[in-house]
């Protein structure tokens, strides 16, 4: 029998920003407190897998490993972030004496730059396997597989390659899918598997690799661990990377292949939280008050438990949505009065134990707005409707009277519309004068 454990997606080095509580570390000067949960579930994964009997025979990691570089933060990972990977891997390896290989997902990856990070972590930590980007590259260049072979086991390996580079290179999508049919062939003699960094949402899960009859699909990029089909899974990410994935399980997968050619057992494992994270719905009627806004938000983190010293092992993170529309107060009214209010609650003389709170204000009538598990950045209106409350602070202003007020405000609408990316494309003046309609 040959025993795997499938991880993925831990995002080493993702740092929450907005709305958290000020000078708290989860490594003393060195990381801060949100960013070290991924730290500790990272040496989690690894201290667990240890235990695990029978032991496994090997460790796959399905890709991004760091969260950064990517195309939204062109910075390499803390040295923290290295650092935990360096260590732990090392241990871990030296420990238990079990291999690690380790795909290139879209996220720790130079989109620019013919290097990867995982070639320089694999000069640091012996016993361990990496397959990036340039890999993939140069095995397609040269007709050769992109494998690699361990004693009980073959791992064919897929590393992120966006489609629209892929589809903008000449004939490159029908020959990336003849180089996989032609040299990805598994030896039927012996189990086999796919790693793979991709999904259907962006058109990076290549579905040439489901045709290839492998024992098992390893799959990343998709946070959320679940079955994608027969014999193949997303491990998901084993911390909570957006305020949408508390609703998932999380953790990694122990695949048990019997023979080569038979189905594979799949086991979820799922992790637990010291840390609550909360992602709920808040109703704004059409007589709510700034006061009557701030009793329900009291009262909804009073009811989940949060009215409670500061402990920052199991602080809480909170996101709340608004939805609807009050008579008595703007957009603006709402959100200056959010604002204090979250300094009230992340201040160091809180009765709350919270370590981030952030909102969403969401309009009466506009459509749901469901994220994809995909990970990107999300951005979102903080305000109602942006033009009424342009227009409202340009009539507290001493303005010229030569200038087009409409005119500025279409220009700051247009701004924030490209901001969030509610438009696509590059802002000018033929965009700022279009028309709606």
């Amino acid at each position: 029998m040959t025993r795997i454990a499938h991880i993925s997606d831990t995002h080493l080095g993702s740092k929450p920003k907005a709305g958290i509580r000020h000078n708290v570390w989860g490594q003393e000067m060195r990381a801060q407190l949100l960013e070290n949960d991924f730290y500790e579930r990272f040496q989690e994964l690894f201290d667990t897998i240890a235990e695990l009997n029978p032991p496994v025979d090997i460790v796959v990691h399905s890709g991004d490993l760091y969260n950064s570089p990517w195309e939204g933060n062109p910075a390499q990972p803390p040295v923290v972030a290295q650092e935990t990977a360096i260590k732990v891997l090392q241990n871990f390896i030296k420990r238990t004496g079990i291999p690690v290989l380790i795909l290139e997902g879209n996220h720790g990856l130079y989109r620019l730059l013919e290097v990867s990070l995982l070639d320089s972590l694999k000069l640091a930590v012996p016993g361990l396997d990496v397959a990036t980007q340039q890999d993939l590259k140069r095995a397609i260049s040269e007709n050769k597989p992109l494998t690699r072979s361990y004693d009980k086991l073959d791992v064919f390996c897929f590393p992120f390659i966006d489609h629209a580079v892929l589809e903008k290179t000449g004939d490159m999508l029908n020959r990336f899918d003849d180089w996989i049919t032609t040299h990805q062939g598994r030896d039927i003699d012996k189990p086999t598997i796919a790693l793979a960094h991709g999904m259907d949402l962006d058109k990076t899960l290549h579905q040439s690799i489901f045709t290839m009859g492998y024992d098992y699909i390893a799959l990343g990029h998709d946070h959320h661990l679940h079955k994608q089909s027969a014999g193949a899974w997303y491990a998901g990410s084993p911390e909570r990377w957006r305020f949408d994935e508390v609703r998932h399980e999380k953790g990694f997968i122990i695949v048990d292949i019997e023979k080569a050619g038979e189905p594979s057992i799949v086991t979820p494992h799922h992790l637990k939280y010291e840390r609550s994270v909360i992602n709920e719905k808040l109703t704004i009627d059409l007589d709510d008050t700034v006061e009557s806004i701030s009793d329900k938000i009291y009262e909804l983190i009073t009811n989940q438990g949060l009215k409670e010293s500061w402990n920052p092992k199991i602080a809480a993170r909170v996101r709340l949505i608004f939805e609807g529309k009050s008579s008595r107060l703007s957009s603006f009214e709402l959100g200056m009065a959010l604002e204090s209010l979250r300094m009230k609650i992340l201040s160091k003389e809180s009765d709350f134990n919270v370590a981030q709170f952030v909102w969403v204000v969401r309009r009466i009538g506009d459509e749901e707005f469901v994220s994809a598990s995909y990970p990107e950045i999300e951005s979102e209106y903080l305000i109602q409707d942006p033009e009424e409350d342009f227009r409202a602070y340009l009539e507290t202003l001493d303005i010229d009277k030569t200038l087009d007020t409409s005119l500025l405000t279409k220009i700051a609408v247009r701004s924030l519309e490209y901001a969030v990316g509610k438009r696509e494309g590059k802002m000018n003046s033929e965009s700022v004068t279009e028309d709606d309609s």
